[in-house]
C-alpha cells in the first residue's frame, strides 16, 4: 500500500496518510482531516 492509496476501511473510502514499518497505518476519509491509526491487516484495497 502507498501513500495517497485509496482503501476500503470498515466499509467505507480512506486515503492512506502514512505506512509504519510495524504494519500500522494512518487513514483519513476523504472529504476529512480526522486521522485514524489502523493496522493495515483491517484494510482492503479498492481494487
Amino acid at each position: 500500500m502507498a501513500n495517497e492509496e485509496i482503501v476500503i476501511y470498515q466499509g467505507k473510502e480512506y486515503i492512506i496518510v502514512h505506512q509504519y514499518d510495524s504494519g500500522y497505518v494512518e487513514i483519513r476519509m476523504l472529504k476529512s482531516r480526522s486521522i485514524e491509526l489502523v493496522h493495515e491487516s483491517e484494510l482492503k484495497s479498492r481494487n
